[in-house]
């Protein structure tokens, strides 16, 4: 639990952990340099619970090296994640457990996840779509569209975290960075259905002033992975969509070596042009043309992903394999 200034919130998420009905944990909290009582009252609560350590952010300031501090520290062999302003359910680590047992392929364990104080209708959809994903395949499947699964909400195998380098700084959000690591290495993600976090929403999250969780650096993301794939490497890839999202996505696949064969678009006054040096084509040749690329799902009208994917498995594309969704 990395905190920074959370003395409004941490008694709440403290008391979460220490009421959870599964008892065999040690909660690292580590206090990123904060300014306010939050050590302190981290101090006074492990005071009375001998699972609870205090910790000093050792590494690179942030959620980064505030995680890889206590990942260091960590001894058992699965590493439970949670905000410090977030609320566990007492079931939680007992059920969360109870999956990594039941099913021993799995590395990454997320729940069902509510929203507390929203601030909007964008991060209660988010939080619903979330959600949504519960199966393996549909978590890996929907990697590229936004972040699959609650990053607090997770409980994780440490030697696969190990495995692909543990959290990095990089450009763009940290968290989403290590799940698409993961799962490019072929880590299998799943999801205890039941809510049991309770993720907190407020003006000052990451997630609204950072720049690094915007559209820029998420399409950066994005191609740096989508181009480190064998099958886009040696084929290229063609866009469903000629709009922003589309015209941004090509363009960084572009820059790092990736040939874009073509796009797909609906508007009339888009097809037959050339975007990026590659043709326009209407959605009467959906399908048909570029066949050996795979096809990348960019449109970011609503509703409009679901008629994009249900569109290529009729042409004979494979979720995952020759088709992703980014949007």
């Amino acid at each position: 639990m990395p905190f920074r200034n959370s003395a409004a919130t941490l008694p709440e998420a403290l008391a979460s952990v220490s009421a959870q009905s599964f008892g065999d944990w040690e909660l690292l909290a580590v206090d990123d340099r904060s300014t306010d009582d939050s050590a302190e009252i981290v101090r006074e609560f492990a005071a009375g619970d001998p699972r609870v350590r205090l910790l000093q952010n050792d590494s690179g300031r942030g959620v980064v090296g505030a995680s890889e501090t206590a990942g260091r520290v960590a001894r058992a062999e699965w590493l439970a994640r949670m905000d410090s302003d977030d609320v566990s359910h007492p079931e939680r680590l007992a059920r969360q457990w109870a999956m990594a047992q039941a099913r021993p392929d799995l590395d990454v364990i997320g729940c069902g996840v509510e929203i507390l104080t929203p601030l909007g209708d964008g991060m209660a959809r988010h939080v619903e779509w979330v959600n949504s994903l519960a199966e393996p395949e549909a978590i890996a499947n929907a990697r590229f569209i936004e972040n699959p699964l609650v990053h607090p909400s997770a409980l994780m195998r440490k030697a696969a975290v190990n495995a692909v380098g543990g959290y990095r700084e990089v450009p763009w959000a940290e968290d989403h960075d290590l799940w698409l690591r993961l799962l490019e290495r072929g880590s299998v993600f799943g999801k205890v259905p039941e809510t049991l976090l309770g993720w907190r929403d407020s003006a000052t999250r990451l997630t609204r002033n950072d720049p690094r969780y915007g559209d820029v650096f998420r399409n950066k993301m994005r191609a740096h992975f989508l181009s480190r794939m064998p099958r886009i490497r040696e084929h290229g890839v063609v866009v469903a969509g000629a709009g922003p999202i589309g015209k941004a996505i090509a363009q960084e696949l572009l820059l790092r070596g990736i040939e874009v064969k073509g796009f797909y678009e609906v508007h009339p006054r888009r097809i037959g042009e050339k975007i990026h040096g590659a043709a326009v084509a209407g959605l009467e040749d959906f399908g048909k043309c570029w066949r050996e690329a795979v096809m990348l799902g960019a449109v970011g009208v609503p509703g409009a992903r679901d008629d994009i994917a249900g569109m290529a498995r009729e042409a004979g594309y494979v979720d995952g394999r020759d088709f992703w969704a980014l949007c």
